[in-house]
């Protein structure tokens, strides 16, 4: 059982009109039909730090498996799970000083390159071999969260983490909540770029569709270096109970400004009324294509007694989960593979230049190939690569397929 909560339950999922059955080991779906999920070459929120400790942790992310741990000095590695001797789970061993030890054989690995450090069976002075060591990836602590990058880039052309100003202001008060969807991630990040879907999704937001004069406005863009966001104006019924007096509103417009940074992280901010806001951010760490692990930040400039956290939490868990009833009976499961399958109109226009950075990304070769991944040999195991990649030789798991790079567009037309 990994620690992001996905079990080893079977069940049905129908995408694309066919069921698709989850083999109740593997977690691979059959009949798995292209289309743009997961990307590697970008940081992706693992665990809560407070979670990770010298005893290891495992963690399922764009539906490879990966081992967390702290060294003697407190630093926090994240190495591929499989150990490349005979492919036991590294997370189901132990940490012995800055190397996690396989369960299975006992073979070390550093945590800080991969490479094994020792092999008991060859004894003390054994000749440890050059392929005996595993991808080590890169990591951060950041706002209470560990990031893992997952991907082979040097340092200087990673995409950075989002900056979330409020963390740490004493004139912003900080909630934070975690949960687990079955949803593919890139349309949940779909939902909150979305600006059409609130009046009509979140009562205390909308007024159900019985407004005759709603409409949404013309969206102008807002870009930034690793996304895309817009700002909407629009009419509230009101807060209810409580927030009314907190918000210091009602029957108000509202100002929102929703977007997103690189393929999985999204923001939101709120302006309730002038002098109330709220600030979120969430972080859409994709554990495989059909579930989404949801790192989920609410900042709010009123309200701030912590005394008023878990009232606050209730209202947001509740916004939450309309989305989350809606978007998990989405059809088909993942974005459709032609523009044509859809009737998009202007109030779609953040998720269209969404979609177009998608491409973009895919044509730098950073889309893993679901489809060969699918259609691989149910012995074979792959990795994501490394940094270590670029420099180092002979590995023995082959580096995760990805989409070969170049003109998105055509490959989409294959």
């Amino acid at each position: 059982m990994v620690s992001n909560g996905i079990s080893n339950t079977a069940f049905t999922l129908e995408v694309f009109g066919r069921k698709l059955t989850q083999h109740s080991e593997t977690g691979i779906y059959l009949h798995f039909n292209r289309a743009i999920t997961m990307f590697i070459n970008f940081w992706y929120a693992a665990e809560e730090s407070r979670n990770i400790t010298d005893t290891p942790v495992h963690v399922k992310m764009l539906g490879q498996e990966f081992a967390l741990f702290r060294d003697t000095a407190g630093k926090v590695h994240c190495v591929s799970n499989i150990c490349t001797h005979r492919g036991a789970s590294l997370a189901h061993g132990k940490v012995r000083g800055d190397a996690i030890e396989c369960p299975y054989h006992g073979w070390q690995f550093r945590g800080a390159d991969g490479v094994c450090a020792k092999i008991p069976s060859l004894g003390k002075d054994g000749k440890i071999p050059a392929r005996a060591k595993v991808d080590s990836y890169p990591t951060q602590e950041k706002y209470g969260l560990v990031f893992c990058f997952l991907g082979d880039l040097p340092e200087a052309e990673r995409p950075p983490i989002i900056d979330i100003p409020e963390w740490g202001d004493p004139k912003w008060r900080m909630t934070t909540m975690s949960v687990l969807w079955k949803v593919n991630a890139l349309r949940g990040v779909e939902n909150t770029l979305d600006p059409a879907h609130t009046e009509f999704v979140h009562p205390v937001m909308g007024f159900q569709g019985d407004r005759e004069d709603y409409e949404i406005p013309k969206i102008d863009l807002i870009e930034r270096d690793w996304g895309t966001g817009a700002k909407v104006a629009f009419v509230t019924p009101g807060a209810q109970g409580s927030v009314k007096a907190e918000v210091r509103g009602s029957g108000f417009t509202t100002e929102a400004e929703s977007g997103h940074h690189g393929p999985t992280t999204t923001y939101t901010w709120i302006q309730f009324s002038p002098v109330a806001w709220s600030r979120q951010y969430t972080f859409n760490t994709p554990v495989d294509a059909f579930h989404t692990r949801k790192f989920f930040f609410q900042a709010r400039n009123f309200a701030l007694d912590p005394a008023a956290d878990e009232r606050m939490d209730v209202r947001t868990r509740e916004v939450m989960n309309q989305d989350r009833v809606v978007m998990e009976r989405v059809q088909p499961f993942f974005v459709p593979l032609s523009p044509t399958e859809e009737v998009i109109v202007p109030a779609d226009r953040v998720i269209t230049r969404y979609r177009e950075r998608q491409r973009d990304w895919q044509s730098k070769g950073w889309l893993m190939d679901l489809d060969a991944l699918d259609a691989a040999p149910k012995n074979k195991s792959y990795a994501i690569p490394s940094p270590a990649r670029r420099s180092s030789k002979g590995w023995a798991l082959d580096a995760i397929p990805l989409r070969p790079a170049g003109n998105a567009a055509a490959q989409a037309a294959e």
